[in-house]
C-alpha cells in the first residue's frame, strides 16, 4: 500500500515545484528602492555658443519610445507632436536596433529601467505608463490630473560650453541630446529624437560640451535619478490594444498574459501534466494488475 500511495505523491510533487513562485525564498530583509526621476532641466544647444543660457523646468517630462516600423507609432506621433513644450517637453527614443537612428542608452532605458514591452510607450514624469494607440488617447488626461515635483538639481549653468551643477552625491545625472531626424521611410521629422546620451555619478558637478557638434534646433535634457528599476503605474483603463516589438515580425501575447504569473504557471502545469501523462498510465495499469496469477480448476 505505501508504494501505491507514493507514486502518485511523487508526481504530483514534480508537478508542483516548478511553478513554486521564486520570491518566495528571498530574504524578506532585503530592501528595495526602485529608481525615481528626481529633476529635469532643459536647454538650448544654442547656450554652448552664447554668452548667457536660460535653463528651465518642464511642467511634465514625456519620454516617448518608438520605432520607424512600428505603425501604431504613426498615430501616436502625431499626437505627441502637436504637444506644446509648456505641457510637456518629449524625449522620443528609439530603442530598436531595426531603426538607423537606433541609440544604446534609449534601448537600456526600455529594456532595464523601464522593464517595457511593447512600442508605442509613453512614460510621464518617469512614473505614468501608456501603452499603445488606445491608451495614448489618455495622454492629455493624464498629464492635466499629475503632478511632478522635480527637486535635487541646484545652482546649475551653461558657461562657455561647460555644464555645471550641484547634486546630493549617491545618484545619476545623465545629459540626453536631442535633435529634429527625419524618418527613415517617411517624408517628415521627429522633432524631439534623443540622439547620444552621457551618464554621471551626480558628485562629478561638472562637463565640458563645446566638444559635442550640435545642429540647428537641438536641445539638451538633464536629468538627476536615483538608479535602479521603475515602479511605473498604468494610467488609462483602456486595452493596450495591439502593438510589435522588436521588428514587424515578432508578435508576442498581451502584456498581462506575459506578467501574469498564474498564466505562466497554468502554461507550465499543463506542460508537465502531458510530460508524465504516459508514466500514470502506466502506473494505472500496474495497480490493476493482479498480484497472483488466479487458480486453475486442476489446482
Amino acid at each position: 500500500m505505501r508504494w501505491r500511495f507514493s507514486v502518485p505523491f511523487l508526481l504530483a510533487t514534480l508537478m508542483i515545484l516548478p511553478v513554486t513562485p521564486a520570491h518566495g525564498f528571498q530574504d524578506d530583509t532585503e530592501t528595495y528602492l526602485p529608481g525615481v526621476l528626481l529633476d529635469v532641466r532643459i536647454f538650448s544647444a544654442e547656450c554652448l555658443t552664447n554668452s548667457s543660457c536660460d535653463l528651465r523646468q518642464p511642467t511634465h517630462l514625456l519620454e516617448y519610445f518608438s520605432a520607424d516600423w512600428c505603425e501604431p507609432c504613426e498615430q501616436v506621433s502625431q499626437q505627441v507632436n502637436v504637444l506644446n513644450e509648456t505641457e510637456a517637453f518629449v524625449l522620443q527614443h528609439h530603442p530598436s536596433n531595426q531603426d538607423l537612428s537606433f541609440l544604446s542608452e534609449s534601448k537600456l532605458r526600455f529594456d532595464q529601467e523601464y522593464r517595457l514591452l511593447f512600442y508605442p510607450s509613453l512614460v510621464v514624469d518617469g512614473t505614468h505608463l501608456l501603452t499603445g494607440t488606445r491608451q495614448a488617447m489618455d495622454l492629455n488626461f493624464t498629464l492635466e490630473n499629475s503632478t511632478a515635483n522635480w527637486s535635487g538639481l541646484e545652482l546649475m549653468s551653461v558657461e562657455n560650453g561647460t555644464l555645471d551643477w550641484n547634486a546630493s552625491a549617491g545618484n545619476v545625472l545623465r545629459i540626453w541630446y536631442i535633435e529634429p531626424t527625419p524618418h527613415e521611410s517617411e517624408n517628415r521629422i521627429h522633432p524631439h529624437l534623443a540622439r547620444t546620451a552621457w551618464e554621471f555619478n551626480s558628485s562629478v558637478s561638472s562637463y565640458n560640451l563645446s566638444q559635442f557638434e550640435t545642429v540647428e534646433n537641438g536641445s539638451f535634457a538633464v536629468m538627476l535619478e536615483r538608479p535602479g528599476v521603475r515602479d511605473l503605474t498604468v494610467s488609462s483603463d483602456a486595452p493596450t490594444g495591439r502593438v510589435e516589438v522588436d521588428g514587424p515580425n515578432n508578435e508576442l501575447g498581451s502584456e498581462e498574459q506575459r506578467r501574469n504569473p498564474a498564466w505562466l504557471a497554468g502554461v507550465t502545469a499543463g506542460g508537465l501534466a502531458i510530460m508524465l501523462s504516459p508514466a500514470l498510465f502506466m502506473h494505472r495499469r500496474l495497480m490493476n494488475k493482479p498480484s497472483h496469477p488466479p487458480f486453475s480448476e486442476s489446482e
